[in-house]
């Protein structure tokens, strides 16, 4: 009986494992693992029926082991133990198999229960997200599709727990049912899949947006100011170009338009890049026949492009303009300097000629050799005429204010060769006179000789004629002219005396020309007038001694000669016949009679010398004294003409013009108080001509017309000089006090500009600034003609003014057109930081007014609805109203953001108190509103929940609560960036702030739903276990919510410190960067001193140091910022890019500075010790040079040919020698040589004329 029983249960144990091992995989689907699991429910009971079986064979069993053998009892027992361990193994296969099945349907319903609503959703965002449009070109279309991706990035963060849920629910049923779960696998794989696709693509998209944004951003700001800045270059470059006639300052223009294509150069990347990010734009729209924003891209790319390329255009076609006028000019100026410069040879060969000789042959060839030259001269006319119009195309070419320049040079090589032209005609006219001079000497000398011989001839045959010792000279004149035909000898004598007269003055004519022509006569040609005239001079002493010998007085005395020689005679006769008394009386009156005699004769000869001596005086005094003042006037006119001749140029200054008037009206005082003397000249020259004879007027005429000629002319060039001063002075005093109104109004115009404050960023403020600003810059505008023509007139005195008025004219000039042109820079810029700041306002200001008035209707939809209804459903229907506006609350907390944010970026910018003010006011109402909102929002939903709940629907409060725990998760999730630059973690805080005093408000909602679940749990009779697990899975997310709202708040802390840390890092670095730049570019000129070098290489060495030391700050706050970079949201990321953009930037400028200025250094010291070495050598080489030169003047230079030849040779190469040595030393001097002021272009010509050209232009009159 026991065996039976026991084989049966053995055999069903066989069978029961048998089936359970046939029952297969569990089933993964809800309704098909509910029926495993009652089959397994089914085995489960039928075993624990057989338990009860088996345990009563285990006791029967046992009592029979105690009656049986040892043999039978051990078989007894192993059946039994057999019995016992299949069936504790089929309990346990039983009971994993249940349990496996129960975990199975529990992960089954959430998986599916997930599944499908996720599904659905997925493969409906992945539809909208494929119809989702392109990025649009419009900053505003862009940030409402920012929006968008913006709530569609937080419905994904609000999926990822569900996510999490069938991701940790799925392995786990796979786990359970491994060939089951691969179905399952692949349906949570493929949800994972597409949400991880989803979220790819809702990055991406978000990537795309950031970048579309940023590349309409950068796109309109930089394409609008490339637009001005090519516009304004093209307007600049269409205006024509003011040309300079100099070779220098030509070609500074051409490096200017030059540089103009260098700019161009640098602009080409963000050309092409704006060029390419434009046409990506248009790419990107639906095409701009639809897109009208693509449209409008497109025109402006395609505007940026036509004002490129008509940039290129345009400078291409300067340039050429530039060469073109710069081969004229250099042609023109190479061929006026090079005509000036032999001009002026010719004019100096002409000038350094001899003087007219004095000997008519002489003079003749030197007549001959002048018409040689004047064949030369006329040779030039040519060239003349070819620089005149190489002239008149550069006046025609260059612009207004080098007109002048060039007019001025042609002008003076009229000058020039009028010079040539006069001074050669002056030779001319110098030579005839000197012929005819010399021929009115020569026929004079011959004619006075001539007369000499006569008169010698006709004194010969004249005899002596007697008269009586009573009567003087005149009275025995007159008598003799009363007796003409008693005295008829006497008459012819003195007829012969008048012709001795007229010939005395001849003669003196004759000296007087003789003196003039000594005067200009070489001391080798004076023998050819002095020894004629000494020879004429002794003869004429002769005849003069003959001629008095004949005179009237004297010949009287000497008829009386022979009566007292007879009366001596017959007294001795007497006295000698006589005796006595009478002989000595008689004796006593001859001696009387002889001493009376002696007396009278002595007293004649004596009176004979003083009249001799008196009429020679009379006679010299008169030519003269008449001559002398002649030539003192001519003198005078002469050194007022070569005043005149040498007047500096005009004054350009008031003071300088009216100096040079005032100075000039002296002269002409002077002149009309000459005018008196000149006037006296011509009564004495009319006086002489009435007194002497004709033959005496040539000589006084030439002397009296060449004082006419040169006073007419005096006269004339102080009238014009005189007429010159008086317009130089009122050019000069309008030109300044132009100068000074305009001076004066560009002070105000400057302190309107100082005085004015930063634009507003209050959109009012900054409308009523532009209005100003436009006003001012009209007034502007309306004082460029005036510094157009302050310029041309400034032009005009600094070409035609003396050299010290000019240097302050220019600086007058230059420092008045600086001033302008700052200023109109400074007015651009303002008018440019209003139109930012308009926009920066406006942006603000529209934002502001739209969320405010959204605000203001939302909070009167509010207050409207502030009462609670009692019907549950009235209540529901209410709480739906207010989930859809909290729904649309949240979709404006974005706007609120980026206008708080607004704002307060635009308070960091401005520095104005009022602007703080009043956008501290604006934020603080905005804020205010928001949060009253928020308040009102969450207050009424408290009040709903509670109704809800107080209604007695106590499963839809406790959803409500469930759903708004549900919906704030995601947001305190771990994985959720709270990293980012200073201001968005402050403002993520200030948020969460906000969060945490809801979450405390909820705990109210909280508290009455345990309340609730505790009075639904001890009052229903019904099963209310759901009620506890409801509760408990509510509670758990509620701690989990609680949890993570206190973690956030630690991780925004911590994100917050970070933020600050950076700061602390970039900022002390930035400001170090900025200094050591600074303080790099301030060594702009090094020492030439070889310890200052030094001095600074050593410094040099130690900001290197430090240098490498803020290299590691560098990499700390680099991988620092990286570090936020990769935490922080993809709204922030660009802050962070670009803080690492820009300490690399400057980190690199500094180093490439740094590597410059440490190569110059090393440059500098090289080339000193490099120079310091030559000038040693060169000292040495002078040192051998000058004992050289010592020794060989020390030797006696050799008379024969070869050994001067050698000599010659050995001279020759050390001249050479030292010449090679010339560019050292042009070096060595050039660094202590005194910086020169800039040449003049005049001197720059010179210097560039060609050797050849200037030898043949000087020696075309050597």
């Amino acid at each position: 009986m026991f065996d039976q029983a026991a084989d049966a249960e053995l055999s069903w144990i066989t069978e029961t494992e048998e089936k359970l091992m046939s029952l297969g995989d569990i089933r993964l689907e809800q309704d098909q693992t509910s029926a495993q699991l009652q089959v397994q429910k089914t085995f489960t009971m039928e075993i624990l029926r057989h338990k009860d079986i088996i345990d009563e064979l285990v006791k029967s069993g046992h009592k029979i082991m105690t009656t049986c053998r040892e043999e039978e009892k051990q078989s007894m027992k192993k059946k039994l133990d057999k019995i016992l361990k299949n069936y504790d193994t089929i309990c346990q296969m039983n009971s994993e198999r249940s349990l496996q099945l129960e975990r199975a349907q529990s992960l089954v319903n959430q998986f599916w229960e997930t599944y499908e609503e996720l599904w659905s959703w997925l493969t409906e965002t992945e539809r909208i997200i494929y119809q989702l449009p392109a990025p649009a070109l419009e900053y505003e279309t862009l940030r409402q599709q920012q929006e968008e991706q913006r709530q569609l990035r937080e419905l994904l963060v609000e999926l990822k727990p569900h996510i999490d849920k069938m991701n940790k629910t799925g392995p786990q049923l796979l786990e359970l049912s491994p060939r089951e779960g691969f179905s399952i696998q692949e349906k949570y794989v493929a949800a994972d899949t597409l949400y991880s696709q989803i979220k790819e693509d809702v990055k991406k998209r978000a990537v795309a947006l950031d970048e579309a944004i940023s590349q309409s951003t950068q796109f309109h700001d930089k394409i609008d100011q490339v637009l001005e800045s090519l516009e304004r270059l093209v307007e600049l470059l269409r205006q024509p170009p003011s040309i300079s006639a100099e070779v220098e300052k030509i070609k500074e223009q051409i490096s200017d338009n030059k540089n103009v294509s260098v700019d161009m150069e640098n602009l080409q990347p963000l050309y092409e890049t704006l060029k390419q990010r434009g046409e990506e734009m248009i790419a990107r729209s639906g095409g701009t026949d639809k897109d009208v924003s693509a449209k409008a891209v497109q025109c402006k790319v395609e505007r940026m492009v036509f004002f490129w390329e008509n940039i290129h255009m345009l400078v291409e076609v300067r340039e050429a303009k530039l060469l073109d006028v710069m081969d004229l000019a250099e042609k023109f100026w190479c061929d006026h300097m090079s005509l000036v410069v032999t001009t002026k040879d010719a004019q100096a060969f002409i000038r350094d000629l001899e003087d007219p000789g004095i000997d008519p042959l002489v003079i003749k060839q030197q007549q001959e050799a002048a018409e040689s030259k004047r064949e030369e001269i006329d040779g030039l006319q040519e060239e003349l005429d070819i620089v005149i119009n190489l002239g008149s195309e550069l006046i025609a070419a260059c612009g207004e204010p080098d007109k002048p320049v060039v007019k001025k040079c042609v002008d003076e090589l009229h000058s020039a060769w009028d010079s040539l032209n006069k001074a050669w005609k002056d030779r001319v006219d110098k030579l005839e006179e000197a012929m005819q001079a010399a021929v009115q000497y020569q026929d004079g000398l011959q004619a006075i000789f001539d007369w000499v011989d006569i008169a010698g001839a006709k004194l010969a045959s004249m005899s002596p004629i007697g008269t009586e010792l009573d009567f003087v000279v005149k009275e025995q004149i007159e008598e003799l002219k009363n007796k003409v035909s008693l005295y008829i000898p006497l008459f012819k004598k003195e007829q012969f005396k008048s012709e001795a007269y007229q010939q005395q003055k001849e003669m003196e004519r004759l000296n007087h020309q003789a003196e003039l022509l000594l005067k200009k006569a070489e001391e080798s040609d004076k023998h050819t007038v002095q020894d004629p005239l000494m020879e004429l001079k002794s003869i004429w002493d002769s005849l003069n001694e003959r001629i008095i010998n004949q005179q009237v007085l004297q010949n009287d005395v000497l008829a009386h000669q022979s009566t007292v020689e007879a009366v001596n005679k017959a007294v001795n006769d007497l006295i000698e016949s006589s005796a006595g008394e009478e002989a000595n009386n008689l004796q006593n009156k001859l001696e009387v009679l002889n001493q009376h005699w002696q007396n009278v004769w002595e007293k004649t000869e004596q009176r004979k010398q003083q009249l001799d001596g008196a009429l020679c005086q009379v006679h010299e005094n008169t030519a003269k004294s008449f001559h002398g003042e002649i030539e003192g006037l001519q003198q005078w006119l002469n050194d007022t003409e070569r005043h005149l001749l040498a007047s500096r140029p005009l004054g350009g200054l008031p003071e300088t013009a009216r100096e040079q008037l005032d100075a000039h009206m002296e002269i002409c005082a002077a002149f009309d108080v000459m005018e008196e003397t000149y006037s006296n000249l011509m009564q004495k020259h009319q006086q002489m001509l009435a007194r002497c004879p004709k033959s005496a007027e040539t000589n006084i005429d030439q002397d009296i017309n060449n004082l006419k000629e040169k006073w007419e002319s005096v006269e004339t060039k102080l009238g014009e000089r005189k007429t010159k001063l008086e317009e130089a002075l009122n050019l000069a005093l309008e030109f300044h006090s132009s100068l000074q109104d305009f001076i004066n109004w560009l002070t105000q115009a400057e302190q309107t500009l100082n005085v004015a404050s930063r634009p507003s960023l209050i959109l009012d403020t900054v409308l009523f600034e532009m209005d100003e600003h436009k006003v001012f810059a009209s007034e502007v505008n309306s004082h460029r003609d005036q510094i157009i023509e302050l310029d041309r007139t400034g032009t005009h005195l600094k070409y035609f003014s003396q050299k010290q008025d000019v240097v302050l004219i220019k600086n007058l000039l230059i420092s008045v057109q600086s001033r302008w042109e700052k200023m109109v820079q400074r007015l651009v810029e303002r008018g440019r930081s209003l139109d930012d700041a308009k926009k920066m306002a406006k942006q603000f200001h529209e934002a502001w007014s739209k969320l405010m008035e959204w605000l203001e209707e939302s909070e009167n939809s509010l207050d409207s609805e502030l009462e609670i209804a009692n019907d549950p459903d009235e209540i529901k229907t209410q709480l739906a109203q207010l989930k859809e506006f909290q729904k649309s609350l949240g979709a404006k907390h974005s706007v609120y953001d980026t206008t708080t944010r607004t704002g307060c970026s635009l308070k960091e910018k401005t520095s104005l108190a009022d602007d703080n003010l009043k956008l501290d006011d604006m934020l603080s109402d905005l804020k205010e509103k928001w949060d009253t909102i928020c308040g009102k929002s969450g207050e009424r939903q408290n009040k709903l929940e509670e109704a809800l709940l107080s209604s007695g629907q106590f499963t839809d409060a406790l959803q409500a609560l469930s759903d708004w725990l549900y919906r704030v998760e995601p947001q305190l999730a771990e994985d959720q960036p709270v990293h980012g630059d200073v201001s968005l973690v402050i403002y993520m805080i200030k948020n969460h702030k906000v969060f945490q005093k809801e979450l405390e408000k909820r705990a109210s909602s909280m508290q009455a739903l345990e309340r609730s679940a505790g009075e639904v749990t001890e009052g229903s009779r019904d099963d209310s276990s759901w009620v506890k697990v409801q509760m408990q899975e509510l509670g758990t997310r509620w701690d989990t919510v609680c949890a993570l709202s206190v973690l956030k708040q630690t991780r925004l802390e911590a994100a917050l410190r970070q933020a600050e840390e950076f700061n602390y890092v970039v900022y002390p670095l930035l400001e170090w960067l900025s200094d050591a730049e600074e303080t790099l570019l301030l060594h702009d000129v090094l020492p030439e001193d070889k310890d200052g070098l030094r001095t600074l290489t050593d410094k040099h060495k130690e900001f290197m140091k430090k240098l490498e030391e803020k290299q590691a700050e560098l990499n700390k706050a680099t991988s620092m910022g990286n570090a936020l970079l990769a935490l922080c949201p993809p709204d922030c990321s660009t802050t962070f890019k670009h803080w690492i953009a820009l300490i690399w930037a400057r980190f690199e400028e500094v180093v490439v500075c740094t590597q410059q200025y440490q190569q110059r250094l090393v440059g500098a010291l090289a080339g000193l010790l490099t120079t310091q070495e030559l000038l040693e050598a060169l000292l040495v080489q002078l040192q051998w040079a000058q004992t050289t030169l010592s020794d060989k003047d020390k030797e006696v230079i050799p008379q024969e040919t070869e050994e001067v030849k050698a000599f010659v040779a050995e001279h020759q190469t050390f001249v050479e020698e030292m010449t090679r040595k010339q560019p050292d030393v042009d070096k060595v001097t050039k660094t202590y040589k005194r910086k020169a002021a800039d040449p003049s272009s005049l001197q720059s010509y010179v210097l560039a004329l060609d050797k050849n050209k200037q030898e043949k232009g000087s020696g075309q009159f050597l």
